[in-house]
């Protein structure tokens, strides 16, 4: 991302955003990205489910500066995209599961996801590193999981 790098200052937030997904588009050149019009974000991009992809992903920017990546249940968002530091870590993030290196791991109670983390693999186990909380726990005593990682 050479243009993040020379001179971020000088860039638009919506500049950024597509100089992010531009990189994206360009590790995964077989992965198809369709942008979708009329969604009240500024920009809305989908990788449907196709070969190579297991999972529809949906990427944004929004609120002016808010870099988000969805897959799941699992949503984050990554701000303000001006700093460098965020867009580097929102790139890694959506990246790393599109590679299949990292996964999504949903945590349900009586069948419904009040939780989705996405995780890296460290030291033979995974590290969260991005959290989705529904804020709400259904009261059961049993819990099961669904591990989202893209194949």
């Amino acid at each position: 991302m050479r243009e993040l790098d020379a001179n971020p200052s000088a860039m638009s937030e919506g500049d950024i955003a597509r100089a992010v997904f531009g990189e994206i588009a360009k590790r995964f050149p077989t992965l198809k990205m369709v942008e979708n019009h009329g969604e009240p974000v500024d920009i809305s991009i989908t990788l449907p489910v196709q070969p190579g992809l297991s999972d529809e992903v949906w990427l944004c920017l929004q609120n002016v500066d808010e870099l988000h990546f969805s897959v799941g249940h699992f949503w984050l968002e990554w701000f303000p995209c001006t700093n460098r530091d965020r867009v580097y870590g929102y790139l890694d993030a959506v990246t790393g599961f599109l590679s299949g290196e990292y996964r999504v791991l949903e945590h349900y109670r009586k069948g419904r996801c009040y939780k989705a983390q996405l995780q890296k693999p460290e030291s033979g186990g995974w590290r969260t590193i991005g959290t989705w909380f529904k804020g709400w726990i259904p009261w059961s005593l049993k819990k099961t999981t669904r591990e989202i990682r893209n194949q």
